[in-house]
């Protein structure tokens, strides 16, 4: 069993990452990230937006970064944990989706049936002129076509939202923590 997470904050010690490391601590299984947002320092590419070459029609896309890590489809479990920004996924998690265009072009489907999970944090104030129904109905879009794109099943049961953090943080909302881990151990199990 493995889980990969792509992991769409700047802030590796923030709300996500408090539940990522709940869910990688209780995940009976290997784990691999990928992180969206750059960091050269320590040799994490980020996902670089599509520039629509068209490249892919006759060859492996042309950007190098850890895009390649999701195409791969040697996971099984596939974990979005992201803030909302302006009720939307932060730009580097909407460059993932771009990168779908190459799914487009070479025709390739993503065909292992996966398992997605979603993890998604905000505080503030909603962005109204952006958001649907609430803050978070955006972002949850967005998520949502990187499951379909990933051909990974996505329900309820699987998401965790913590959409409050200016009042408590995630690593101190013991509902949330308490989710992520139970996502984890029944993930697991399978």
């Amino acid at each position: 069993m493995k889980a990969l997470i792509i992991f769409g904050s700047p802030r590796k010690n923030g709300d996500c990452a408090s539940l990522v490391r709940t869910f990688a601590d209780n995940f009976n299984g290997e784990v691999e990230y990928v992180y969206a947002f750059p960091n050269l320092s320590k040799n994490e590419k980020g996902i670089l937006p599509c520039i629509n070459c068209e490249a892919c029609k006759k060859a492996p896309c042309v950007l190098k970064d850890d895009f390649s890590k999701i195409l791969n489809e040697d996971y099984d479990v596939l974990l979005i944990a992201s803030p909302i920004y302006m009720s939307n996924l932060p730009g580097p998690m909407l460059n993932v989706i771009s990168r779908f265009n190459y799914s487009y072009h070479s025709k390739r489907k993503m065909t292992k049936p996966k398992t997605g999970v979603l993890f998604l944090t905000g505080g503030g104030h909603p962005c109204k002129r952006l958001q649907g129904e609430s803050n978070e109905d955006l972002a949850l879009r967005q998520a949502e076509y990187i499951f379909y794109k990933t051909n990974s099943t996505f329900d309820k049961e699987n998401e965790v939202l913590v959409l409050n953090t200016d009042e408590i943080k995630a690593k101190d909302n013991l509902e949330a923590q308490e989710k992520a881990k139970e996502i984890a151990k029944r993930l697991s199990a399978k």
